[in-house]
């Protein structure tokens, strides 16, 4: 194991961001996925929390928030994709109506 991140943050945050805001933070394909769930605000906060659990994970803090890119397999587990970085990461994401949190192990 090279590394551990975690993150929670508050969904709220996320309840009515500009669109400047998003476009710096995700990549199309994240919007897109998030954009078309019925709260947006939730899998946005979580996707969130996994770019700043791989930052921890990693302890690479230049990492821009747009190489780091979350996705979903065919059965729908997050996996991450992280421009620049060699490994696997596995991902665990959870939320409750409040926060999403997100852990981050990078093998």
């Amino acid at each position: 194991m090279k590394g551990i991140g975690i993150d929670i943050e508050e969904i709220k945050r996320f309840s009515k961001p500009s669109k400047r805001l998003l476009e710096k933070i995700f990549t199309k394909k994240e919007l897109n996925y998030c954009l078309k769930k019925a709260k947006p605000q939730m899998h946005l906060a979580a996707r969130f929390a996994v770019k700043e659990a791989v930052i921890k994970a990693t302890g690479d803090k230049k990492i821009a928030l747009k190489e780091i890119e979350v996705k979903n397999s065919k059965n729908g587990r997050p996996y991450v994709f992280v421009k620049g970085k060699k490994g696997k990461f596995l991902v665990s994401i959870s939320h409750t109506d409040k926060n999403a949190v997100a852990v981050v192990v990078w093998l």
